[in-house]
């Protein structure tokens, strides 16, 4: 099983602030710290990470920008630290991109409530990824299996219906995908 890694970005000691043992004490192995916006933007680039919490405000800027840049380009759970007056203007700024907003001072049960939220995201946002690299497959797949249909029924003068089984008994024969017999009819009928 992998390592769980998490990435904090905080223009304040890191280990002192006490979120560094409790990250181990969730699990979390590789944990990173970055102590600006600029800084953690070019982790991201050389690293995924699983969780990114980000302490406002940074060095160089507030750090609400930053999660909800950081929400669109990773698929890591995003925790944001702020002060407690500005929580709720804050929360509606990121809220609508997945960013768990905790206030300041942290406390444990939340700050392990907003971990859990944030791994819950990443996994569902890296499920729905999977998903979608499936469902661009399949629906390639689609598209070349019609184009071969189109040149049978073009060229060979055959129907839909034929043009189909014809499709799936040469694959079932010969224990290719349909996508592969589709691409062999295609390059077939285009030298005809």
């Amino acid at each position: 099983m992998r390592s769980k890694r998490a990435l904090i970005v905080t223009s304040v000691t890191a280990s002192g602030s006490g979120i560094v043992p409790f990250l181990r004490q969730c699990g979390f192995s590789d944990i990173c710290t970055a102590v600006s916006g600029s800084e953690a933007k070019r982790c991201i680039v050389q690293d995924n990470f699983d969780l990114i919490i980000i302490n406002m405000p940074l060095t160089d800027e507030q750090g609400d920008k930053l999660a909800v840049q950081m929400s669109s380009s990773t698929s890591a759970g995003i925790i944001l630290l702020c002060r407690a007056d500005s929580a709720n203007e804050v929360s509606c700024r990121v809220g609508d991109n997945g960013v768990a907003v905790i206030s300041k001072p942290v406390h444990k049960v939340s700050f392990y409530q907003a971990i859990s939220f944030g791994m819950s995201v990443r996994n569902r946002l890296i499920f729905m990824k999977q998903e979608n690299v499936r469902l661009q497959s399949k629906l390639h797949e689609m598209r070349i299996v019609s184009r071969a249909k189109c040149l049978l029924i073009e060229k060979k003068s055959m129907t839909e219906n034929e043009a189909h089984k014809y499709i799936e008994k040469l694959a079932m024969d010969t224990r290719c995908t349909r996508e592969k017999i589709a691409e062999e009819i295609i390059s077939e009928c285009n030298f005809m």
